[in-house]
C-alpha cells in the first residue's frame, strides 16, 4: 500500500466535561499519544498533522513524533466549531491534491492499528464518499423508556410493546473516532453524514464514548484488555 494517507488530528485545548481530557493520562501516557503511535505504524500514513490552538497539547503532538502541528484559529477551536471545517483548515494549511486521502483521527480514539488500516481500505474501495467509525446501540430504541412526573417512567412508544428485542431492528450510532475521505469529498460537504456513506463498523470495546468521568475508567479497562494485554 502506498504512504499516501494523511492524517489530520483535531486537538483542542478546552474541555468542558473532562478538564484537558485530550492531555489527561490513558494508560500511563497522555490519551492523545496513543492515536500518533499508531499512525506511526503503518506505512500507508505519509503525514501526522496535529491542529491545535494549545501549547501543551502542540509540545506533546511534537515529542509523539507528529510530522508537523498547525495553529487552529480561535474561531474553530470552541465548543460550537464542528470537525469538517477544522479538516477543511487543516487541508489548506498544508496544501494536498483533492486525491489525496485524509483521515480525520480523533486523538481520544485509542484504537489498533488493524483497525485503521482497515478503514483505509474501506476508504479505497468507496473514493467517492466518507468512511465513518460506526458503534451498535445495545438496546433497540423501539424499546427506549422516559421519564415521567413523580419519579415515575413509561415505554416512549407502546407500539412495540409486545415485540421480541431480538426482532427488533439493529440502530447504530457515530462512535466519533474517525472519519475518512479525499481531499476533494471533505472540501465538497458541510459535514460528513451530508449524504449516505460508508458505515466502519468498531468492535464494542472500540466505540465506547469518553465524554465523562466514568467513561474515561471504562475506557482504559477495555484498551488494557483489548489491546495492551493482547498485543
Amino acid at each position: 500500500m502506498p504512504a499516501d494517507v494523511v492524517v489530520i488530528i483535531p486537538a483542542r485545548g478546552g474541555s468542558t466535561r473532562i478538564l484537558r481530557k485530550n492531555a489527561k493520562d490513558f494508560n500511563g501516557r497522555p490519551i492523545m499519544e496513543w492515536p500518533i503511535a499508531v499512525c506511526q505504524a503503518l506505512d500507508a500514513i505519509s503525514q501526522i498533522v496535529v491542529s491545535t490552538d494549545d501549547d501543551e497539547l502542540a509540545q506533546i503532538a511534537r515529542d509523539s513524533g507528529a510530522s508537523s502541528v498547525i495553529n487552529r484559529p480561535a474561531e474553530l477551536a470552541t465548543d460550537t466549531a464542528g470537525t469538517a471545517p477544522v479538516i477543511k483548515h487543516a487541508i489548506g494549511e498544508i496544501g494536498v491534491d483533492d486525491d489525496t486521502l485524509m483521515m480525520c483521527l480523533y486523538p481520544t480514539a485509542t484504537l489498533t492499528p488493524d483497525l485503521v488500516s482497515e478503514a483505509l481500505e474501506l476508504a479505497r474501495e468507496h473514493p467517492a464518499r466518507f468512511v465513518v467509525s460506526v458503534g451498535r446501540h445495545r438496546s433497540p430504541h423501539e424499546r427506549s423508556l422516559q421519564r415521567l412526573e413523580g419519579d415515575l417512567m413509561s415505554l416512549a412508544s407502546t407500539v412495540h410493546l409486545l415485540s421480541r428485542t431480538q426482532d427488533l431492528p439493529q440502530r447504530y450510532f457515530d462512535a466519533g473516532k474517525l472519519y475518512v475521505a479525499r481531499a476533494s469529498v471533505w472540501k465538497a460537504r458541510e459535514t460528513m453524514m451530508e449524504k449516505p456513506f460508508v458505515p466502519f463498523y468498531l468492535p464494542d470495546w472500540a466505540a465506547v464514548d469518553i465524554d465523562e468521568p466514568d467513561d474515561w475508567a471504562v475506557a482504559e479497562a477495555l484498551h488494557r484488555v483489548f489491546v495492551l494485554e493482547s498485543s
